[in-house]
């Protein structure tokens, strides 16, 4: 649920407003170093180090971002929480927003019994072994973790090579909402991740698009990515596949702000451009609009390779039901859709791209909710851009901080849970407010209503 709660990046608008314009941006965030297990070769290769990574890889052909998630743990190689401060230091010194964006984090937890998990946002150290974190969270508590990544602005959870019974078993499990505030996605290919091929030419084979299906089946709100889980010196060149995030400049904050909002696509080629829109909003996109969503698609790649097919696929969020193949086509780059679906239903859907070499993309979802009360008014955008909320979590005071002030004021309404209202309160003419719930532990939806739209947020009562 968080991304119907935080979706930076979208905006309140009418229905003849114009969509945000986006440009591609290409590259990775699941490497590692000699800091952890990575650099295996650093004998004979001569690199070890973040800094040198980086370097390399700002090099490598169509990499425009790259990021170092660095296994969390002694077993794995890292020695002590000053080499994951040293690693974000070397990112901030190859890091030249406009030219080349370098990012260190964390790849939390172990495989066995466990599952990994990328972490980007925290500045220290997330561990269990002695005198090795700067924050403890033990080793098999993914309930915590999701609670520490929440409780981080901008922080974000992508699950790795994600298996049936990872993470305390998500996927055979109902939805968590706090596992949801966290996690924006997964791959859906990995690898090759002990690859010596510097010619971009070792393509990962990995699948994890089950692990998607269920995901979106059970109710989480996750995009999807590619990753190359490099462990040797080949930092951007053993594989042709890219993650690929829709960004409004290439900078870290702007590509992080992507993945957090689900602008993303898994792409085994490395330079293909995906249009995905309903009603000029892009994938990763949570809206509501009036009338069925009309679903428009555009591929286009750079060095003339034909589209074999483009798949729609599409299901009811938190139904238990897979999502199904509702339309395709073949031999043409372009696929225009009207979805017919029910007044105040919710669907989401995503697209798998063929093209003519067999390379495949797949883009993160669009939930979309049709509305018809809406027809003559406002269509709504989740956003976290109206108004900011802090702290979260909180003791029970609540600040509200408005970004703008109109005429007829705004409706602010707290919801738990089940949407049972909670609180209510009216503001005209106000930029700030606080909510008194120090009487209410758990989660609450706020929503803030004004004649521009609704914004939505969720926080923590502790």
């Amino acid at each position: 649920m968080r991304k119907i709660l935080l979706l930076a990046g979208l905006l309140i608008t009418s229905l003849a407003a114009q969509a945000q314009s986006y440009n591609y941006y290409f590259g990775n965030i699941h490497a590692h170093t000699g800091y952890s297990d990575g650099n295996k070769d650093s004998a004979t290769s001569l690199m070890s180090t973040p800094l040198q990574d980086f370097n390399y890889a700002k090099q490598s052909n169509h990499i425009d971002f790259y990021g170092i998630s660095e296994h969390n743990h002694l077993q794995a190689g890292l020695k002590s929480p000053g080499d994951y401060h040293q690693g974000i230091l070397d990112a901030d010194v190859v890091n030249v927003d406009g030219q080349f964006v370098a990012m260190y984090g964390m790849e939390w937890g172990v495989i066995s019994n466990g599952g990994h998990v990328i972490i980007y946002g925290i500045d220290s150290l997330i561990g269990w072994d002695t005198s090795d974190y700067d924050i403890f969270n033990a080793e098999y508590d993914y309930t915590s973790l999701w609670k520490k990544v929440n409780a981080r602005p901008g922080a974000f959870a992508y699950l790795a090579h994600p298996q049936t019974t990872d993470y305390d078993s998500i996927f055979l499990k109902p939805l968590s909402t706090e596992a949801d505030s966290a996690i924006v996605g997964m791959c859906a290919r990995s690898g090759p991740a002990f690859s010596t091929v510097d010619t971009y030419t070792d393509a990962s084979t990995g699948n994890y698009i089950p692990r998607y299906k269920q995901a979106l089946q059970l109710g989480y709100h996750v995009g999807i990515g590619l990753d190359h889980d490099t462990h040797y010196s080949v930092f951007g060149r053993q594989t042709a596949g890219r993650l690929v995030v829709l960004a409004s400049s290439l900078t870290r904050l702007n590509v992080l702000d992507a993945i957090r909002s689900m602008r993303m696509y898994s792409s085994d080629d490395w330079n293909t451009k995906v249009d995905f829109n309903i009603g000029s909003q892009p994938m990763g996109s949570i809206i509501t609009q009036a009338y069925s969503p009309v679903i428009s698609v555009n591929v286009n790649d750079p060095d003339g390779e034909a589209t074999s097919s483009i798949k729609v696929y599409g299901g009811i969020p938190g139904s238990g039901v897979a999502p199904t193949l509702i339309t395709s086509n073949v031999n043409s780059n372009t696929l225009t859709y009207t979805a017919t679906i029910a007044n105040n239903s919710t669907y989401y859907y995503y697209l798998q791209i063929t093209q003519a070499d067999t390379d495949v993309i797949w883009t993160s979802p669009i939930w979309y909710t049709r509305n018809d009360a809406l027809a003559n008014g406002i269509s709504t955008f989740k956003t976290e851009n109206i108004f900011n909320l802090y702290p979260n979590p909180s003791n029970g005071f609540v600040n509200i901080v408005l970004q703008e002030v109109t005429p007829s004021g705004f409706e602010i309404e707290v919801t738990n849970e089940l949407g049972q209202l909670v609180y209510t309160e009216s503001t005209s003419n106000m930029l700030s407010t606080t909510l008194d719930l120090h009487d209410k532990k758990g989660f609450y939806i706020v929503k803030v209503k004004s004649a521009a739209g609704i914004s939505t947020k969720k926080i923590m009562i502790e």
